[in-house]
């Protein structure tokens, strides 16, 4: 009668094989709860609800620019970079006929948020703030998105040449570039921009409506108006 082959060598490896198997049940446990409680943890609560750009830029005036009065039945954050192809047609087509028809009337409060998609764009936005300190910022802003060659607009030559044509106070302006103190400015827009899920440019915030993209003059009539219908 032949002999029974031992089985301990295959009991050795089943349990090996077992031992496997429960570890990687107990990372994949551990990796779902770790999962939930860091959503737990980054969930915005009641008590921790977004601070809209508008109410950024009212507790923050140094930060951002604005045009129109203090008490319109609309407020429109505008979301810019000095780079984006479409920011400029939007400033080159659009941007007077909005001021005419919206701010001068009373009825939009404008409000600029200087930003930057890269830290190409960054110096850009704080010369804008610069021409800000001289309540220009949106002369400044027009008059740079102008200048058609983005290897002119981007430097510093593209910056004086923007500042002279709006008749800005070059010393004071310079003096401003020069020492660079807003460019942590922009760097905090951006994180402010970002926390309420700006990713590309331009951005429109019109009360608690979001426009991205280059819009025509009719798209933010439509939308205003339906604002105000409904107040």
């Amino acid at each position: 009668m032949a002999k029974t082959p031992p089985q301990r060598h295959k009991k050795q490896q089943q349990t090996r094989e077992t031992n496997w198997l429960v570890v990687a049940g107990l990372i994949v446990v551990s990796l779902v709860i770790f999962g939930g409680l860091l959503f737990l943890a980054l969930r915005p609560t009641e008590s921790q609800t977004v601070q809209t750009l508008a109410e950024f830029c009212e507790s923050n005036p140094q930060n951002c620019a604005a045009m129109g009065e203090t008490d319109t039945p609309v407020t429109m954050v505008e979301v810019s970079d000095f780079g984006c192809s479409h920011c400029t047609a939007f400033h080159n087509t659009t941007a007077e006929d909005l001021k005419a028809e919206f701010v001068d009337d009373g009825t939009m409060r404008w409000v600029a948020l200087p930003y930057a998609l890269s830290a190409t764009t960054v110096p850009a936005a704080g010369a804008a703030l610069c021409a800000g300190e001289q309540d220009n910022y949106f002369g400044f802003a027009n008059a740079l998105f102008a200048i058609e060659s983005l290897d002119v607009r981007l430097t510093a030559a593209g910056f004086e040449q923007a500042a002279e044509s709006i008749g800005l106070d070059m010393d004071a302006f310079r003096s401003c570039m020069d020492d660079g103190r807003n460019l942590d400015l922009v760097n905090t827009n951006r994180d402010m921009a970002r926390t309420n899920r700006v990713s590309g440019t331009p951005t429109f915030f019109l009360n608690d409506v979001t426009l991205t993209g280059e819009q025509p003059l009719s798209a933010f009539a439509e939308t205003i108006n339906s604002l105000l219908a409904a107040q």
